[in-house]
């Protein structure tokens, strides 16, 4: 009897093993079933978008930055760039931006169907410039993912011709004195034949004379003067310097100051808080044997007014500066005339700013 036992236990336990083993696997296969299902939205959507995307416009720009290496400063460099149409649909160009100092024209083809390319010739002024240049040149399109392409023109500019310095500040000047300052223009190139041509400027008040280096080399040292004739205020010229090499142009500025001052010469109410008023005191004397009279006094705007008061007839006054309370909330900016019979200074001005109620950024 044992035996026969043993045998169908074995058979039992044989059937039970391939229904757990049948049951695994199916289940697997349910989970792959599944999770192949789970995936099938996510390419559905990437199987749609991808038609989306091919029907639509793409710019491409295959050499996006132009390198021009070391030149000369003065010659205009000149480059053109292409633009491709890499999408769909047509390519439509709005227009071409560029900073300062470049130029570029009109595209060859402003709708590019697909495939198609168009030109954009650059022209680069390197004139007055020195150093590492770079500009750069935006294309606007239809693009709806790239709607700015941006280009890029860059190099080193050297120079065959040196002035320095190349901004002449003469500061404070007193009115119907002189004053000189020296420039010195140096030619560093390789040539031997180096010339200045012309030097000429604006102002009759600024004279510019020229002479030999002393050491002989190629160049010139400029002695810039400011005559006694120039009128009380700021003043501002360009010395420019043709040359058989290139170009140079100098600044000068500086400030001729009267026998008349004003202080501060400029008014701050800082910021004054709604509603309410604030109140400046302004000095304002004349040197010299003289005396000067205040003949009138006047603002810009309505919401800041000035009375002047005599401290010692004829030389020094005080003028007192105020915001009227009740002035509306904003930044606020105007200036004080004030007229005097002081025939070198019958004009000064004075700027006053300032911000009422809460600051905003």
């Amino acid at each position: 009897m044992k035996p026969m036992l043993f045998a169908i236990e074995r058979r039992v336990l044989r059937a039970a093993t391939v229904v757990l083993i049948a049951a695994f696997i199916a289940t697997g296969m349910a989970a792959t079933s599944a999770a192949a299902q789970a995936d099938q939205p996510g390419k559905a959507a990437k199987t749609a978008t991808a038609p989306a995307q091919a029907n639509q416009p793409k710019i491409q720009v295959p050499e996006p930055v132009y390198d021009f290496g070391t030149v000369l400063s003065g010659p205009a460099v000149n480059h053109t760039f292409k633009v491709r149409n890499a999408g769909g649909a047509d390519l439509v160009i709005d227009r071409v931006q560029t900073s300062c100092g470049c130029t570029a024209a009109e595209p060859s083809k402003k709708r590019l169907k697909p495939g198609e390319e168009a030109e954009i010739a650059v022209t680069f002024d390197t004139h007055l410039q020195k150093g590492h240049s770079e500009r750069t040149i935006t294309v606007f399109s239809n693009d709806p993912r790239k709607p700015e392409a941006a280009m890029t023109i860059k190099g080193e500019l050297a120079v065959e011709v040196e002035a320095r310095p190349q901004e002449v500040f003469f500061g404070k000047i007193r009115l119907g004195t002189e004053q000189t300052l020296e420039v010195t223009v140096t030619y560093v190139g390789k040539g031997k034949d180096f010339k200045i041509d012309k030097i000429s400027n604006s102002r009759p008040e600024i004279k510019v004379t020229q002479a030999a280096l002393k050491d002989g080399k190629p160049g010139a040292m400029l002695s810039v003067t400011i005559l006694k004739s120039m009128p009380v205020g700021p003043f501002d010229d360009s010395i420019e310097i043709a040359t058989n090499r290139q170009p140079i142009l100098v600044h000068v500025s500086g400030h001729v100051a009267g026998p008349i001052t004003v202080a501060p010469a400029q008014v701050s109410f800082g910021i004054v808080p709604h509603g309410q008023g604030a109140v400046r005191i302004v000095r304002f004397t004349r040197s010299g044997a003289r005396a000067v009279q205040i003949i009138d006094i006047s603002s810009s705007t309505h919401s800041v007014v000035a009375k002047v008061d005599p401290v010692t007839a004829g030389t020094e006054y005080k003028i007192t500066v105020e915001l009227r309370k009740g002035t509306p909330d904003g930044q606020l900016r105007g200036q004080l005339s004030i007229k005097t019979d002081d025939p070198q200074e019958p004009l000064l001005t004075v700027p006053f700013y300032g911000i009422v109620g809460a600051f905003e950024g």
